[in-house]
């Protein structure tokens, strides 16, 4: 009885169809998967860059609330305290719905040169970039009465370094830093107390307008801070910063991976070229700035 069977012939050629057939099954299933990586890399930067965007607005619509609750003239507070192309610092009253948190430290640290304190040190909020590492190089400085409890009426000079003013080394983490209400700590790194909001960001930039809608840092210069208006206490710069009413944020993130297939056209930095990017803009006309509190009345 004569045997049937594949010839070696017949099994070799059964065997690259099979190995066809799986090397095309794999890379359909890694094409598929790169495409979902994609995806989700998408997504989860858009969702981290959206909810530091949120915060951000939310601080912003509120700068400058019942930061001079009494109209004393004499206050040295501002609502905006910096005024960076990068960087910015405002102050406002967020705990004023809770009648515990608003009134302390808040009541320490009147009685000094004010009666009345609405705003602690942990309502004076800078949004600024850096390296997660401590690495990045600039410092932000402002002016603010935040030393002594209570509050005597003059200013120091407040320094906030490991930050990046310049955005020239991408990628970067965006922060909310607030001071420390613990005035022991003043002259330490305690002194200021971060919070991280996003990581991968590209960059953060401001744009500042009048009443009138001229754009105060009109030169917008994001290579250099030289030509910002910064939180110097000049008579110029003092007045830049009283004369702001609408603020313009844009926020740039990038996703957690690069994509070897694409090449961001309009980006020359090679670090960060064939990263995707995520735009964010705004526009936030904060209904408190330019505006006091009423006087008390002296018999």
């Amino acid at each position: 009885m004569r045997e049937s069977g594949l010839s070696l012939f017949e099994a070799v050629v059964a065997l690259g169809i099979l190995s066809v057939a799986s090397i095309s099954i794999l890379l359909t299933y890694d094409d598929a998967w790169s495409f979902f990586k994609k995806g989700e890399n998408a997504i989860e930067q858009q969702q981290s860059v959206r909810t530091a965007f949120d915060k951000l607005n939310l601080d912003l619509q509120l700068a400058g609330f019942n930061y001079n609750p009494d109209g004393d003239s004499a206050r040295n507070d501002e609502q905006v305290e910096a005024a960076f192309d990068t960087a910015i610092v405002i102050r406002a009253d967020f705990d004023a719905q809770d009648a515990t948190a608003s009134a302390t430290p808040e009541t320490a640290m009147a009685g000094g040169a004010f009666e009345s304190v609405s705003i602690d040190n942990s309502e004076i909020v800078a949004y600024v970039l850096a390296k997660p590492d401590g690495s990045s190089t600039g410092s932000l400085v402002f002016n603010a009465d935040v030393k002594d409890t209570p509050r005597d009426g003059v200013v120091e000079t407040v320094t906030l370094t490991n930050v990046a003013l310049v955005h020239n080394n991408p990628p970067y983490a965006l922060y909310r830093v607030s001071l420390n209400n613990d005035t022991t700590q003043w002259g330490s790194s305690d002194f200021f107390v971060r919070t991280l909001l996003a990581e991968n960001i590209n960059s953060v930039a401001f744009r500042y307008y009048d009443g009138s809608g001229t754009q105060i840092n009109s030169t917008y210069n994001l290579t250099t801070i030289s030509d910002d208006i910064g939180g110097a206490e000049s008579t110029t710069a003092l007045a830049q910063r009283k004369n702001v009413r609408r603020i313009e944020m844009d926020l740039v993130g990038l996703t957690r991976d690069p994509d070897i297939i694409w090449r961001d056209p309009n980006d020359t930095n090679p670090a960060t070229r064939r990263y995707r990017k995520f735009q964010l803009r705004g526009d936030v006309t904060p209904r408190n700035v330019g505006k006091v509190g009423v006087a008390d009345l002296v018999n």
